[in-house]
């Protein structure tokens, strides 16, 4: 199951105002995320694939990982994601499982979680997981859904050039001091190479309708970019 229920409206974070979405349309559903090092990245990602029962648990929609490719905050780094029909499943979800407090078994002896956090993408977007760039960055307030009606010219854009890239623009809640001013964008293709090709043409001269250089002029800080490999290993029957 590839897309989420729409809901119909959410009060954002960071002072977006009701006034600030007109002609803009959040995308569905909502994500948790839990930020790990793990010391045996095969071992772990085989005993995540293999204990699928927490999401079953937690009602999760879709799930999968993320691991960090370049640009690491620390050696072993990735990300396991869970996506819900609501923002409401995914905080709900929280009380049914900690992994801080209650981590499995077979996890414990092989990560150290860093922190979690529940995201609300600001826009539409296709989940099909693949080479993905993951930058943060902060916008202000007053730019946010114009940095969001940017991003959304950008993947259009691209993807009318021909190639397969998704964007994704989230907001965090009750992401911590980490997470509180950042917007989480993802730009997803297929594989390195096909994101590299993406890159070998805007710096070749196609500008992609200007959304990235007017998205990016909006930013007062890019917190960190990474890349990662990313992959779904779990749907809800």
């Amino acid at each position: 199951m590839r897309s989420f229920l729409i809901i119909a409206a959410l009060m954002l974070t960071n002072g977006v105002v009701a006034d600030d979405h007109a002609g803009m349309t959040p995308g569905d559903g909502a994500f948790t995320t839990i930020m790990l090092q793990t010391s045996d990245l095969d071992r772990y990602i085989s005993s995540l694939k293999s204990n699928l029962q927490v999401q079953e648990r937690t009602g999760a929609m879709v799930a999968g990982f993320c691991v960090t490719k370049t640009g690491h905050d620390y050696p072993g780094q990735m990300m396991v994601w869970n996506g819900f029909a609501s923002v409401a499943d995914a905080l709900d979800a929280s009380m049914k499982y900690d992994a801080m407090a209650a981590p499995e078994p077979g996890f414990a002896a092989l990560r150290s979680i860093q922190y979690s956090a529940t995201w609300k993408p600001l826009k539409p977007f296709k989940l099909d997981p693949g080479y993905e760039r993951a930058m943060r960055v902060v916008v202000p307030a007053d730019k946010v859904m114009s940095f969001v009606k940017e991003m959304t010219v950008l993947e259009a854009a691209v993807q009318s050039a021909g190639h397969d890239m998704n964007i994704g623009v989230f907001q965090a809640l009750g992401g911590g001091a980490i997470e509180a001013n950042n917007l989480f964008v993802r730009t997803v293709a297929r594989d390195a190479a096909s994101f590299g090709r993406v890159v070998d043409d805007y710096f070749a001269g196609n500008s992609y309708n200007g959304g990235w250089d007017r998205g990016m002029a909006m930013v007062s800080e890019v917190v960190n970019d990474q890349f990662e490999q990313c992959e779904q290993i779990y749907t809800a029957k």
